[in-house]
């Protein structure tokens, strides 16, 4: 595999991992008797399993504890170079949001008119 698509990888597999382990955390944070949690709780799990497996097996190294954490590691990392994207995405929109002219509320423009009769 080449190294582009090695880092492209990665990134996707620590993404999924982290991604998942944040669900598990709103979660559990959010139980109440109501809830099922059940499937989604283990569907994550094995998102974060497998992807990790995955990760390992491409770098080379054991399953184990280390192998969770660089792959939640470059997860948070390839989350973290997206960011730059967002606040370019944000800027642009909050400029579009400014700069656009109101449209015209007739019912602004008779409260003006009786404000300005009395």
């Amino acid at each position: 595999m080449t190294l582009e698509i090695e880092t492209i990888a990665s990134a996707l597999l620590g993404s999924a991992a982290l991604t998942s382990l944040i669900i598990i955390l709103a979660m559990i944070g959010t139980l109440n008797p109501y809830h099922r949690p059940a499937i989604p709780l283990t569907s994550a799990a094995i998102v974060i399993f497998a992807s990790t497996y995955l990760h390992s097996i491409s770098s080379g190294s054991t399953l184990s504890l280390m192998a969770l954490r660089t792959n939640l590691v470059e997860g948070a990392l390839s989350m973290f170079e997206l960011i730059y994207l967002g606040f370019a995405i944000l800027t642009v929109l909050l400029m579009q949001a400014t700069l656009r002219r109101r449209a015209e509320d007739p019912l602004i423009a008779l409260s003006d008119a009786e404000s300005d009769s009395e």
